[in-house]
């Protein structure tokens, strides 16, 4: 509920009641910003493991398309014979539990103690290792003690983690959002400054077909972060997934869709869905990393009943959560591809020459 209400405000369009509480919104966030400063002024050690360390985060509180990346990242290393490790802290899982495993071992887990992202990634990339606890510098840790053999390992969102060392940062940055969003929590979507894209090595520009002018944003971005290398990325819609298989997108055409997701950034979504039909029976918003209840689930079922929808779509994050739920219709998710530009091939090789990684890529 209180996420709805902030979402709300922060989208606010003009002056309404809602600038009452935007005040308020305001204020509190002046407050947020002394507890970052003083987070950051906190001295500790900083934490090392021999293995290279890349960190895919961001500076936004929401979704700004940094699975998509990590996942591209993960999967075009793994083809080129890398042995990577992922660390996560399974931010919203249920059950709290702490595991270095493999990915096709992880998807034999219960979402609950995994957490929607670390099974959609496990679920991708099965060869890769994973190491998930509540603190990341831990879970760095843990991997490296296995002593299972990596090349390197990547960080899910690790950009705000101070204590772990980092070989290499990306940061993802979603040029979807508005302007007007760009102020810090709670007044908008920031969790740092704009100013601390200073620290970035690399910043990947997503849903960059939704930037008005993407040159534009690249050069200010570069002022921000000089040294930074500067990458655009365009997603697009794959396949719909389900539990019987794959269909392509086209199947869609025809159907009446119930649209819902549980992410940050869910009228990006909206738009990418809205691309390729115009049978959208009804749009769910619900709260980032939403808790499946029973009573979630059958107000799903019963708005889905009440408008006659024939297909319940969501994203994978969500989709792994709810599989096993009877909707009386099918369920979907939407697989998304990467386009990165200049090109998957000239990240990765920036990214190893960074870390110092010798193996040749292409």
């Amino acid at each position: 509920m209180f996420e709805a209400i902030w979402k709300k405000v922060i989208r606010r369009r003009g002056f309404s009641i809602l600038a009452i509480p935007a005040i308020v919104l305001w204020l509190l966030s002046l407050l947020y910003r002394v507890g970052l400063y003083l987070v950051k002024k906190i001295p500790r050690d900083k934490i090392k493991v021999e293995t290279p360390v890349v960190s895919i985060g961001n500076i936004t509180v929401g979704g700004t398309g940094k699975t998509p990346i990590l996942l591209t990242i993960g999967r075009f290393l793994i083809n080129e014979g890398y042995k990577i490790g992922i660390v996560s802290s399974a931010y919203g899982r249920t059950e709290v539990v702490e595991f270095v495993k493999p990915g096709y071992e992880v998807v034999e887990m219960p979402v609950a103690q995994t957490g929607d992202e670390v099974m959609l990634l496990a679920d991708a990339l099965p060869e890769a290792v994973f190491s998930v606890h509540s603190s990341k510098s831990i879970a760095a840790q843990n991997i490296a003690k296995s002593g299972i053999p990596l090349d390197l390992i990547l960080i899910d969102d690790g950009f705000q983690h101070w204590q772990l060392h980092r070989d290499l940062d990306i940061v993802t940055y979603d040029a979807a959002v508005p302007p007007g969003q760009l102020k810090m929590f709670p007044s908008g979507v920031l969790r740092e400054p704009k100013s601390s894209l200073a620290r970035a090595d690399v910043i990947v520009i997503t849903r960059s077909k939704f930037a008005k002018d993407l040159t534009r944003l690249k050069d200010r971005l570069h002022k921000l972060s000089p040294q930074a290398e500067i990458y655009s990325a365009r997603f697009s819609m794959g396949d719909l997934v389900g539990e019987k298989g794959n269909m392509p997108v086209k199947y869609l055409e025809d159907k009446s869709i119930f649209l819902f997701a549980g992410i940050g950034n869910f009228r990006s979504f909206e738009k990418h869905v809205r691309m390729f039909t115009r049978n959208l029976d009804y749009k769910l918003e619900l709260s980032d990393h939403q808790k499946y209840t029973d009573d979630v689930l059958e107000r799903i079922k019963s708005l889905a009943d009440k408008h006659d929808s024939q297909i319940l779509l969501t994203t994978g994050k969500d989709w792994f959560k709810i599989r096993h739920f009877d909707f009386g219709r099918e369920l979907y998710y939407l697989s998304q591809t990467v386009d990165i530009d200049p090109g998957e091939e000239k990240l990765i090789s920036h990214l190893l020459k960074r870390i110092g990684v010798k193996k040749e890529v292409g």
